[in-house]
C-alpha cells in the first residue's frame, strides 16, 4: 500500500470521532444514544416526548419547537416547546413529568422541566441535554475520585424554621400564583401517614422549593415491584419510609449504563447528596386548573441519587444510600410508637423528624386545649460512645406544636457543624403529654435585708402563682462573696429560662460560639430547662477590666485612678452567680432588686 494512502487512512481514523461529535451522533459518555444541541434547533421542528401517564407504561406525546431562549439564565439556554396528545390537551403541564425526555429526529434535546402556572396550553421549557450531561460527568468524576462533600458554613433552609417564620408564611399566602415567571415544574411530594394539619404546614414550608405534598395511600403492595429505569420512566427520590413515607416523583431523562439523569431542574439544589432512588407507579393523572399532577407511589428502591444540581438530578443504579432509623414514642392519652427511616441529609433530616414528631403528637393527642409535653431527644453518632441527649418541658395551648422545633433543631446543628464530619446512626424521641396547664407566673421577690457585707448570706423569697392554684414560695439563700467590692450594688434577677439565656448571651456572647464539637454538644445538652427557677446575682468585685482583661489585684491607689479613668475600655470587674431551683411548672416572668454592700 502506498505510504500516502496509509497516512490518509490514519488521518481519517483520528478525525472521525470529531466529525461524529460535531454532528450530534453520540453523547459525552459515548453510549451511542444521539443528542441534539439547542443551537441546532429551529422553530417549527417537530418530535415527541416520553413519560408515564398510567401504571409503568411509557407513553409518547407530540412536541413542536417554538424557539430557544438564549442566555435565559447565566450561561444557560432554555428550549421552548408546545406539547400535545395523550392527556396533555386537557391537563396542560403535569407535575411529576419533570425530566420527561424530548426527541427531535430521534435525538434527545433535553428534559421537560419548566412551565407557567395557570397556563391554558401545555407550553413548557426544556433543559438542554448538554447542560444535564455536565451533571452526569460531575457525578462520574466524583465517584471515581471518591470525593466527599465540602464542609461549608451551614445556614438553615426556609423550611427549617422557627414559629415566628411559620406565622409569617401562614399570613403571607401563595405569592407565586400571581406571577407569570417561567419556573420549574412543581414536584409532587407523595406522602402517607401524615395528619392533614401537618400537610398544611408542609405546603407552606415547601412552596419555595417548588414542592407540594400530595397525600397517598398504603404503598406496601408496591414494595417488591422493581421498575426498570429507562428514559421516560417515573422515578422517585425517597425521603422517608416506614410508618411515615415521603418521596418526590419525577421522570428519568437519560441513562448511560448505570448512570441516570432525571428531573431537568433541582430538587432543593443541595449539590452532592445521598438519597435512595426508586421507580414509581402512576395511579392516575389528576387534571387541575392550577397544577395537574400524577398521583403516584414509589416502588422498590433500585439505586441512589448522588447529585442535586441546577439542571438535573444524577444517580446510579445498583448503589444504595444510607438512611437513619428513627423511633418516636408518645405516652399520653394513647401510647404509640412510630418507626421509620429518614434520608441522611444535612438539610432534610431535621425537618422530616420535626414533621414526624408533630404528626405523632397530633395523631394521638387532642388538637385544642391545654397540653404540657416533655420531650427527650437522643442522637446516636459514629464519634461518641454515648448518645447526645437533649430534653425539655413545654406548654402548648394552640392547635399546633411549635415547641417541637426547639428540641429537633440540634439534629441540624450536629449534622452541619464546622468541626468534624458526624454520622447520625439512630434518632429516638420520647414525648410525654399531659392535658394540664403546668405553668406558673413569678409574682414577686423579697429579701430579709437590703444592706449586706462581703461574705454575708441573704434569704431570698420568691413567690410564684401556678395556674389554678394558690401562690407558693421558694426560699433561696444567696451568698455574697468575700471579695465583693464595698460600696457597690449587687443586682439580683429572678427569671425563667428564656430570659436567663438572653441575659447570659448579652453578658458573655463568646460562650455560645462553639469552638469544637465537644463544646457544641455541651451547649446543646446544657440548654436551660423551662422548669428551672433561675436566680442571677451580679457581683461587683475589687478590680477593673481593661479592654477585656481582668485586673482583680490592683493597689488601692491605682484602682481609684483606673475607676475614674477618662479613656475607653475600662469598666468595673463583675462576676455573676447563678442559682437554679427545679420546680414542677413552666415559668414566666421576671423580677429584679438591688442589695447595697456597706463600705469598710
Amino acid at each position: 500500500m502506498p505510504f500516502r494512502h496509509l497516512s490518509n487512512i490514519l488521518l481519517l481514523i483520528l478525525i472521525l470521532p470529531v466529525i461524529i461529535g460535531a454532528g450530534g451522533v453520540c453523547n459525552a459518555q459515548g453510549s451511542g444514544i444521539p443528542i441534539l444541541g439547542a443551537e441546532e434547533l429551529r422553530a417549527g421542528m417537530k418530535g415527541y416526548g416520553k413519560t408515564v401517564f398510567s401504571g409503568e407504561r411509557i407513553d409518547t406525546f407530540d412536541v413542536e419547537v417554538l424557539g430557544v431562549l438564549k442566555n435565559w439564565q447565566a450561561k444557560s439556554d432554555m428550549i421552548l416547546i408546545k406539547m400535545s396528545g395523550a392527556p396533555l390537551d386537557n391537563t396542560g403541564i403535569i407535575s411529576g413529568m419533570s425530566g420527561s425526555p424530548v426527541y427531535i429526529d430521534d435525538k434527545v434535546i433535553g428534559a421537560v422541566s419548566y412551565g407557567w402556572s395557570f397556563a391554558k396550553e401545555a407550553i413548557a421549557g426544556v433543559t438542554p441535554i448538554k447542560d444535564m450531561l455536565n451533571v452526569m460527568n460531575l457525578n462520574i468524576n466524583e465517584a471515581e475520585k471518591g470525593l466527599e462533600p465540602a464542609q461549608v458554613p451551614w445556614q438553615s433552609p426556609l423550611f427549617l424554621q422557627e414559629p415566628a417564620l411559620k406565622e409569617t408564611l401562614a399570613g403571607r399566602g401563595n405569592t407565586e400564583s400571581h406571577t407569570l415567571n417561567l419556573i420549574p415544574i412543581r414536584t409532587p411530594l407523595v406522602i402517607s401517614g401524615f395528619d392533614q394539619r401537618i400537610v398544611r404546614d408542609m405546603s407552606l414550608a415547601l412552596e419555595r422549593y417548588g414542592l407540594f405534598p400530595v397525600q397517598g395511600g398504603n404503598i406496601s403492595e408496591l414494595d417488591d415491584v422493581v421498575t426498570e429505569l429507562v428514559p421516560g420512566s417515573a422515578v422517585a427520590a425517597i425521603l422517608a419510609s416506614g410508618d411515615i413515607n415521603a418521596s418526590a416523583v419525577g421522570t428519568v431523562t437519560y441513562r448511560d449504563g448505570k448512570n441516570i439523569l432525571a428531573f431537568g431542574h433541582p430538587f432543593i439544589q443541595s449539590g452532592k447528596t445521598d438519597m435512595p432512588m426508586a421507580g414509581a407507579y402512576v395511579y392516575a393523572v389528576l387534571p387541575s386548573q392550577s397544577t395537574s399532577l400524577k398521583i403516584a407511589a414509589p416502588t422498590k428502591i433500585v439505586g441512589r441519587i448522588s447529585q442535586d444540581r441546577k439542571t438535573a438530578l444524577a444517580g446510579n443504579i445498583g448503589e444504595f444510600a444510607r438512611m437513619i432509623p428513627c423511633l418516636i414514642s408518645v405516652k399520653g392519652a394513647q401510647d404509640v410508637e412510630y418507626n421509620f427511616d429518614v434520608v441522611d441529609d444535612r438539610y432534610l433530616t431535621q425537618t422530616l423528624v420535626q414533621w414526624a414528631t408533630e404528626n405523632a403528637l397530633l395523631a394521638t393527642e387532642r388538637q385544642t386545649g391545654d397540653k404540657t409535653v416533655r420531650l427527650r431527644l437522643s442522637l446516636y453518632t459514629n464519634c461518641m460512645e454515648r448518645p447526645i441527649k437533649i430534653e425539655n418541658t413545654m406548654y402548648e395551648p394552640h392547635p399546633t406544636w411549635f415547641p417541637v422545633y426547639y428540641i429537633t433543631q440540634p439534629i441540624a446543628s450536629i449534622m452541619n457543624n464546622n468541626f468534624k464530619a458526624v454520622k447520625i446512626e439512630k434518632i429516638t424521641l420520647e414525648a410525654e403529654v399531659t392535658s394540664e396547664r403546668k405553668v406558673a407566673q413569678i409574682q414577686n421577690i423579697r429579701i430579709d435585708k437590703r444592706y449586706v457585707k462581703p461574705d454575708d448570706t441573704v434569704k431570698l423569697t420568691v413567690t410564684m402563682k401556678p395556674f389554678g392554684q394558690e401562690s407558693v414560695t421558694k426560699i433561696i439563700p444567696v451568698h455574697i462573696p468575700p471579695d465583693t467590692a464595698p460600696g457597690s450594688n449587687v443586682i439580683i434577677s429572678v427569671c425563667n429560662s428564656d430570659i436567663s439565656q438572653a441575659l447570659e448571651r448579652s453578658r458573655a456572647p463568646d460562650l455560645f460560639n462553639p469552638s469544637s464539637l465537644e463544646h457544641l454538644v455541651n451547649l446543646l445538652e446544657s440548654t436551660e430547662s423551662n422548669t428551672n427557677l433561675i436566680v442571677r446575682a451580679s457581683i461587683p468585685k475589687r478590680g477593673v477590666t481593661f479592654k477585656g482583661q481582668r485586673l482583680p489585684s490592683l493597689p488601692s491607689s491605682l484602682l481609684t485612678v483606673m475607676s475614674f479613668s477618662n479613656q475607653s475600655g475600662v469598666s468595673r470587674l463583675t462576676d455573676e452567680m447563678v442559682y437554679r431551683e427545679p420546680v414542677e411548672w413552666i415559668l414566666a416572668g421576671f423580677e429584679m432588686l438591688s442589695l447595697f454592700v456597706e463600705k469598710e
